[in-house]
């Protein structure tokens, strides 16, 4: 990432330099030709410092509407009951006729909603455990001047997988409409392409409140936790974070989920400690539960779920004999 700062007074400088440079060889120099030569070399230089500059701002942190639908228009909130955290939208795609929308969150942000029971089974003789998920709701927001929230649209979702220990879980809005802005996610074989000190924004429904944005650097990479890789960041996060995005501040692309903070003494939180999962373990459990046409272009939702249910059917074949 090129990431020059000059402040603003550091190209007129040059073009007042590049001007005298102008008037002291013209008095020096009888050829016209490499006059204009040098003047082309001068223009040219000129122009590629200002374009590097410009870059280097917009490297640094993005602004203004680009800024609004990358970083805050994807972020979600979502309940159950009275509980609630954050969620991103990264997906929302046509299939047969139809869009499908999903949303990726924390386990423990929806984890009230899955109960499970234990029944008695009487053909097989035994108690059995049967697992009841109910609908939760995803809240998306609606804004007027850019960045003022005015409402929602509060929307049924279903829970279509989850890890309880890798604190992960995926929705699916009961909606047939296409969501206009998904988060932007990372090419698979880019998934690590950041370090230390790189500029994060972290963006949840920080205390329930609509989405707030915090800005700040990566400072702690595979952080373990139950022998799970976590990375960190100073960009601040509280109660209510949990599901939401962390972005790459320059290119405004989603590298991980908000999901715990560190705390000291009676569970003060230190704000600044945040941990999120990184997106590799992200896709590698998409992968796994054959949800991977979330990230992948290439595979459609019909394709991977028809393997899915597949699998599934084998694996109830198994145990039954």
């Amino acid at each position: 990432m090129y990431n020059m700062k000059w402040n603003g007074s550091k190209p007129l400088v040059f073009i007042t330099v590049f001007i005298d440079s102008l008037i002291a060889f013209s008095k020096n120099t009888q050829g016209r030709q490499e006059m204009q030569k040098l003047i082309g070399k001068m223009v040219g230089l000129l122009l590629l410092v200002l374009f590097l500059n410009i870059y280097g701002y917009a490297e640094a942190l993005m602004r203004g509407r680009e800024a609004h639908e990358k970083y805050l228009y994807p972020i979600v909130r979502v309940t159950f009951n009275n509980s609630g955290g954050s969620g991103t939208i990264v997906f929302s795609k046509e299939s047969n006729g139809k869009f499908s929308t999903y949303v990726l969150t924390n386990h423990h942000v929806i984890s009230e909603a899955i109960k499970i029971e234990e029944k008695w089974d009487s053909s097989l003789g035994k108690n059995i455990k049967i697992e009841r998920r109910s609908i939760v709701y995803v809240e998306i927001f609606k804004y007027k001047n850019l960045g003022i929230p005015v409402g929602t649209m509060r929307i049924e979702a279903d829970l279509v997988i989850y890890n309880s220990m890798a604190d992960i879980a995926l929705l699916k809005l009961n909606l047939t409409e296409q969501i206009h802005y998904i988060a932007t996610l990372v090419e698979k074989d880019k998934t690590d392409n950041y370090n230390l000190f790189d500029e994060t924004i972290a963006v949840g429904c920080s205390l329930g409140f609509p989405p707030i944005a915090t800005p700040g650097i990566i400072n702690r990479k595979n952080f373990q936790i139950e022998s799970l890789p976590y990375h960190m960041s100073t960009s601040q996060i509280i109660y209510g974070n949990s599901g939401g995005a962390m972005f790459l501040a320059g290119s405004g692309q989603l590298i991980g989920i908000p999901s715990m903070v560190a705390v000291i003494g009676w569970g003060t939180p230190v704000t600044h400690m945040g941990l999120f999962i990184p997106i590799n373990r992200i896709y590698k459990w998409l992968e796994e539960e054959d949800y991977d046409f979330i990230f992948d272009s290439i595979k459609t939702e019909e394709e991977c779920l028809g393997l899915r249910e597949e699998k599934i059917k084998k694996s109830k074949e198994n145990i039954s004999k």
